[in-house]
Protein backbone atom coordinates (compact mmCIF):
# COMPACT_ATOMS: atom_id res chain seq x y z
CA UNK A 1 0.00 0.00 0.00
CA UNK A 2 2.74 2.50 0.93
CA UNK A 3 4.64 1.45 -2.19
CA UNK A 4 1.61 2.36 -4.31
CA UNK A 5 1.22 5.73 -2.55
CA UNK A 6 4.89 6.61 -3.16
CA UNK A 7 4.64 5.66 -6.83
CA UNK A 8 1.45 7.71 -7.23
CA UNK A 9 3.11 10.70 -5.51
CA UNK A 10 6.12 10.38 -7.81
CA UNK A 11 3.87 10.39 -10.88
CA UNK A 12 1.98 13.48 -9.68
CA UNK A 13 5.10 15.41 -8.62
CA UNK A 14 8.31 15.17 -10.68
CA UNK A 15 10.31 16.35 -7.64
CA UNK A 16 9.46 12.96 -6.11
CA UNK A 17 11.35 10.98 -8.78
CA UNK A 18 13.95 8.59 -7.38
CA UNK A 19 17.52 9.93 -7.43
CA UNK A 20 20.95 8.34 -7.19
CA UNK A 21 23.19 8.55 -4.13
CA UNK A 22 25.48 10.97 -5.99
CA UNK A 23 22.62 13.34 -6.82
CA UNK A 24 21.28 13.04 -3.27
CA UNK A 25 24.72 14.07 -2.00
CA UNK A 26 24.63 17.19 -4.21
CA UNK A 27 21.15 18.02 -2.93
CA UNK A 28 22.32 17.58 0.67
CA UNK A 29 25.26 19.96 0.04
CA UNK A 30 23.02 22.62 -1.51
CA UNK A 31 20.53 22.40 1.36
CA UNK A 32 23.40 22.53 3.89
CA UNK A 33 24.55 25.88 2.42
CA UNK A 34 21.06 27.27 2.89
CA UNK A 35 20.75 25.78 6.36
CA UNK A 36 23.98 27.50 7.46
CA UNK A 37 22.54 30.86 6.40
CA UNK A 38 19.33 30.20 8.32
CA UNK A 39 21.12 28.96 11.44
CA UNK A 40 23.28 32.08 11.55
CA UNK A 41 20.04 34.10 11.80
CA UNK A 42 18.64 31.88 14.56
CA UNK A 43 16.05 30.18 12.37
CA UNK A 44 15.14 26.56 13.09
CA UNK A 45 15.21 24.05 10.25
CA UNK A 46 15.24 20.29 9.73
CA UNK A 47 16.42 18.21 6.78
CA UNK A 48 14.09 15.35 5.90
CA UNK A 49 15.48 12.43 3.91
CA UNK A 50 12.95 10.41 1.92
CA UNK A 51 13.84 6.73 1.48
CA UNK A 52 11.94 3.66 0.36
CA UNK A 53 13.25 0.37 1.68
CA UNK A 54 11.80 -2.78 0.15
CA UNK A 55 12.42 -6.13 1.84
CA UNK A 56 11.62 -9.38 0.08
CA UNK A 57 11.54 -12.68 1.86
CA UNK A 58 12.27 -15.97 0.17
CA UNK A 59 12.25 -19.67 0.87
CA UNK A 60 15.33 -21.62 1.86
CA UNK A 61 18.00 -21.87 0.40
CA UNK A 62 17.60 -18.52 -1.39
CA UNK A 63 18.58 -15.40 0.51
CA UNK A 64 16.09 -12.61 1.24
CA UNK A 65 16.70 -9.45 -0.80
CA UNK A 66 16.31 -5.75 -0.23
CA UNK A 67 16.43 -2.53 -2.22
CA UNK A 68 16.78 1.11 -1.21
CA UNK A 69 15.42 4.00 -3.27
CA UNK A 70 16.27 7.62 -2.44
CA UNK A 71 14.05 10.61 -3.13
CA UNK A 72 15.08 14.29 -3.02
CA UNK A 73 15.60 15.59 0.53
CA UNK A 74 13.64 18.56 1.88
CA UNK A 75 14.60 21.38 4.22
CA UNK A 76 11.72 22.35 6.50
CA UNK A 77 11.95 25.81 8.08
CA UNK A 78 10.00 26.61 11.24
CA UNK A 79 8.87 29.77 13.02
CA UNK A 80 9.81 30.28 16.69
CA UNK A 81 6.32 28.98 17.56
CA UNK A 82 6.97 25.72 15.69
CA UNK A 83 4.87 26.36 12.58
CA UNK A 84 6.30 25.34 9.20
CA UNK A 85 6.93 28.56 7.27
CA UNK A 86 8.74 27.11 4.26
CA UNK A 87 9.90 23.93 2.56
CA UNK A 88 12.95 23.99 0.29
CA UNK A 89 13.86 21.30 -2.24
CA UNK A 90 16.39 21.07 -5.03
CA UNK A 91 15.06 20.62 -8.57
CA UNK A 92 16.26 17.24 -9.83
CA UNK A 93 17.43 18.37 -13.26
CA UNK A 94 18.34 22.07 -12.95
CA UNK A 95 19.64 22.01 -9.33
CA UNK A 96 17.62 25.18 -8.65
CA UNK A 97 16.17 25.82 -5.20
CA UNK A 98 12.41 25.24 -5.05
CA UNK A 99 11.19 27.46 -2.20
CA UNK A 100 7.63 26.78 -1.05
CA UNK A 101 6.42 29.42 1.42
CA UNK A 102 3.39 28.58 3.56
CA UNK A 103 0.38 30.85 3.06
CA UNK A 104 -2.64 31.53 5.25
CA UNK A 105 -5.80 33.47 4.51
CA UNK A 106 -8.49 35.05 6.64
CA UNK A 107 -9.28 33.21 9.87
CA UNK A 108 -6.03 31.24 9.46
CA UNK A 109 -7.36 29.23 6.51
CA UNK A 110 -4.47 27.27 5.01
CA UNK A 111 -3.82 28.24 1.39
CA UNK A 112 -1.56 26.52 -1.18
CA UNK A 113 2.13 27.29 -0.76
CA UNK A 114 3.70 30.06 -2.86
CA UNK A 115 6.36 28.36 -5.01
CA UNK A 116 9.44 30.19 -6.31
CA UNK A 117 12.45 28.87 -8.22
CA UNK A 118 15.87 30.31 -7.38
CA UNK A 119 19.11 29.50 -9.26
CA UNK A 120 21.18 26.83 -7.51
CA UNK A 121 24.18 29.12 -7.11
CA UNK A 122 22.17 31.65 -5.02
CA UNK A 123 21.35 30.19 -1.59
CA UNK A 124 21.22 33.75 -0.22
CA UNK A 125 18.36 34.60 -2.60
CA UNK A 126 16.51 31.45 -1.56
CA UNK A 127 16.96 32.38 2.11
CA UNK A 128 15.64 35.90 1.46
CA UNK A 129 12.30 34.41 0.35
CA UNK A 130 11.75 32.69 3.69
CA UNK A 131 9.62 34.68 6.15
CA UNK A 132 11.61 35.82 9.18
CA UNK A 133 14.99 35.77 7.43
CA UNK A 134 16.85 39.06 7.77
CA UNK A 135 20.03 39.38 5.70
Amino acid sequence: MIHELLERAAEENPVREPISDVVAGRHDEALAKLRVLLTKRGMRSQVVEWLKLTLRSSTFPRQPTSSLVRYPPELLVFSPQGWRVATVRIAPRSSAYIVEVAQAGKNDVVLPDRVTLVPGDSPDKAAALIPGYRP
